[in-house]
C-alpha cells in the first residue's frame, strides 16, 4: 500500500527532520500514537521526506551562515563596527585623562601595589592592544576573503642585500620573469 501523505503525516516528517522533539513529543503534538510515528518512521516514503527536509534545512542553514563568503564579511564588518562604538564610548568615558584619553584607545587597568599597611589599588590606563589587534585581525580577514590582501615577499641580491641596479641587469629573462611574478606585476 503506497504512502498517503496527509498534513499531519508531513507535519510529522518536518518535526522528525528538525530533531527538537522527543518521539512522544512529536507524536503528541500532531495527534498519532507514538506506534503510529514508529510504523511511518520505517516507511522509505516517509522516510525520503525526512531526508528532503534534513537537507532543505542544511541548504537554508548554508545560505544564512558563516559558510557564505558575504555572511562572514557582514559579519566581520558588524563585529568591527561594534569595536568601533567601543572606542567612541570609551573616548567619552575617559576624556578626561591625559596621555590618549580622547582617543578611546585606553583601557583602565586596576592593580594592587605594595603589601601589608602599604598595600593601595592603583588605576592605570593603558592602549589597548589585544582590541587593536583584534579590529587589524578582521580587516586583514575581510581584505583576504574579498581577494585584496597581498603578503609582501622581499626578493634580497647577494647576501640579502637588496636588488641593484647591476644585479637586475646581469639577471636573464626568466629570472626578471620569476621576480615580476613573485611581485604580483605578472
Amino acid at each position: 500500500m503506497e504512502f498517503q501523505w496527509t498534513k499531519t503525516r508531513e507535519k510529522a516528517a518536518l518535526l522528525v527532520a528538525d530533531g527538537k522533539l522527543s518521539e512522544p513529543e512529536i507524536a503528541k503534538s500532531v495527534g498519532i500514537s507514538q506506534r503510529t510515528l514508529a510504523y511511518w518512521k520505517v516507511d522509505e516514503t516517509f522516510k525520503a521526506r525526512v531526508a528532503e527536509h534534513v537537507e532543505a534545512a542544511r541548504k537554508a542553514l548554508k545560505a544564512k551562515g558563516i559558510a557564505e563568503k558575504l555572511n562572514r564579511l557582514t559579519a566581520y564588518n558588524d563585529r568591527w563596527q561594534r569595536m568601533q562604538q567601543v572606542i567612541k564610548q570609551r573616548a567619552k568615558v575617559y576624556a578626561d585623562v591625559k596621555a590618549g584619553g580622547e582617543t578611546g584607545l585606553l583601557v583602565k587597568q586596576i592593580k594592587g601595589i605594595g603589601k601589608g599597611e602599604d598595600f593601595q589599588v592603583v588605576e592605570e590606563y593603558a592602549v589597548d592592544t589585544g582590541l587593536l589587534k583584534e579590529m587589524r585581525e578582521h580587516e586583514k580577514q575581510a581584505a583576504q576573503e574579498l581577494g585584496q590582501w597581498t603578503e609582501r615577499r622581499e626578493i634580497t641580491g647577494k647576501d640579502g642585500a637588496p636588488l641593484t641596479k647591476t644585479d637586475l641587469a646581469s639577471m636573464s629573462n626568466d629570472e626578471l620573469t620569476a621576480i615580476a611574478k613573485a611581485r604580483g606585476i605578472l
